[in-house]
């Protein structure tokens, strides 16, 4: 899986531990990328306003918020929808 642009850049303002220009790995625990609670919080403001969506209560939750695979498979379907 490749990440689309936009996000890949979104995703890389919040993980610490990934070296500019490495690819970031989809199924990566976003904690292992570097990314805290605070930066997941940003992470969803940033994310809304970067799609122009609204995040449902009911999927700010670990499971969806896991990996970048998870968030941008979640992102999708708020998209579609």
């Amino acid at each position: 899986m490749r990440l689309e642009p936009k996000f890949d850049a979104l995703l890389r303002r919040h993980c610490r531990l990934v070296a500019p220009g490495s690819p970031i790995d989809p199924d990566a625990l976003l904690a292992t990328l570097g990314v805290d609670s605070l930066e997941v919080v940003e992470m969803i403001v940033a994310i809304e306003d970067e799609f122009d969506l609204a995040i449902p209560q009911e999927m700010l939750t670990p499971e969806v918020f896991a990996t970048p695979a998870t968030i941008w498979q979640a992102i999708g379907e708020l998209s579609a929808q």
